[in-house]
């Protein structure tokens, strides 16, 4: 399913730079977009081990020189916040278990930049086909198994908890195939394929919708947003902007006066209101312990954290858990960490690379969804990050 899809050649000729055989590099490509796609999912769908045939295949193929030269700055300040964090935690042995999901995460990117230098782009572009296909056809068979009973959604809510960790993973994979088929879209040009992925897309939107999570929503409208502040300038890249402004900062708003927001628009919030709750304590946490912050992982049976009695696994928005994790010194050095890793992104293989226009999509998906939801110190969202700047970089 490849159509008439015109890319450009490797960067890197095939037989010159790597020791991976074809069938190898079919697997990594393979490999590295299952773990794309399948992070969110639990560990029993096999992302572990399709991660340590990535990373081996990676390092086989010398993927670790190139890797270590262009991100050595990220590598040593992800290092320095690991011991720093360990050595200011509540419980530091916690904190050890964040930093091997930090650098689980970070070896993610040596994989996908080796995918990024050798895979021709039309290969990789028919495993986004695929893989987009198996999510919306998956989404399809799980919904249509419920569609008698009264509840499509509470059926699927009560599947998601027991087979799939929870329905915020069946929600995210499922984002991430919607994400995929609008690159699709924009980039095939075979007429019948655009009808056929045309209509997946209409379904996996309805699937979503079905789901009802407010904060997916609000992802997808901030990703529309940062897709046309990159794509277009002047005054629709200002527009965009703006917008992304007002829809993030609407919804700080929100969590911040929430009951100020009620009286004046006379409507209820939703599950936002519980995180709102959280969102203030969280607020008063930090203020305790704001230059260090508690460690990573430390937020679960912290009796502090407890509210009305009933305690929280992680403060479910990855911003304000990095400033409870860090402190604002630690913050700082994870932002300078994250500059390093995305200093590398190139616009204009965004605009015409469905790899990098993907990795682009899935962050600015997994930042907006942050804001609602997601534990910050777990491969989902770290992996997606990493791979996705992985994607998107090109040589300097």
């Amino acid at each position: 399913m490849i159509g008439s899809f015109s890319v450009p050649a490797p960067a890197v000729p095939l037989a010159s730079s790597s020791r991976l055989g074809p069938w190898q590099i079919r697997a990594l490509v393979a490999g590295v977009l299952f773990c794309f796609f399948m992070i969110p999912a639990p560990g029993a769908y096999g992302v572990p081990a399709a991660w340590l045939l990535c990373l081996g295949l990676a390092l086989y193929g010398g993927g670790w020189r190139s890797f270590y030269q262009q991100y050595r700055m990220a590598v040593w300040a992800l290092l320095a916040l690991i011991l720093i964090n360990a050595l200011a935690a509540r419980v530091p042995g916690r904190a050890l278990s964040g930093g091997y999901e930090l650098l689980r995460s970070m070896s993610l990117m040596i994989p996908a930049l080796l995918l990024v230098t050798l895979v021709e782009r039309r290969l990789a572009f028919a495993w986004m086909k695929a893989f987009a296909v198996l999510a919306t056809l998956a989404s399809v068979v799980l919904y249509f198994w419920y569609f008698g009973q009264r509840s499509v959604m509470h059926s699927i809510y009560r599947w998601g908890d027991l087979h799939f960790g929870n329905v915020h993973n069946i929600i995210n994979v499922s984002a991430l195939s919607v994400l995929c088929l609008a690159v699709i879209l924009m980039r095939e040009r075979g007429r019948l394929q655009r009808v056929f992925f045309g209509a997946l897309l209409l379904f996996a939107l309805w699937f979503q919708w079905v789901l009802k999570s407010e904060g997916t929503l609000l992802a997808f409208m901030l990703c529309v947003l940062a897709w046309v502040a990159m794509r277009f300038g002047g005054t629709v890249r200002v527009l965009a902007l703006t917008g992304l402004v007002l829809g993030v900062g609407g919804y700080v708003v929100q969590m911040l006066w929430p009951d100020a927001v009620r009286a004046a628009l006379g409507i209820r919030l939703g599950g936002f209101e519980i995180r709102s709750v959280l969102n203030a304590r969280v607020l008063d946490l930090v203020a305790q312990e704001p230059w260090f912050g508690y460690g990573m992982n430390n937020f679960k049976n912290l009796p502090e954290a407890a509210i009305k009695g009933k305690a929280f696994l992680y403060p479910h928005q990855i911003y304000l858990e990095a400033l409870f994790s860090f402190g604002v010194l630690g913050s700082a050095l994870f932002a300078a960490m994250f500059y390093c890793i995305f200093r590398h992104t190139s616009r204009r293989a965004v605009l015409t690379d469905p790899l990098a226009m993907l990795g682009f999509l899935g962050a600015v998906y997994m930042a907006g969804k942050g804001l609602t939801d997601m534990k910050l110190i777990d491969l989902q969202p770290l992996g997606i990050f990493m791979i996705a700047a992985a994607f998107m970089a090109r040589p300097d």
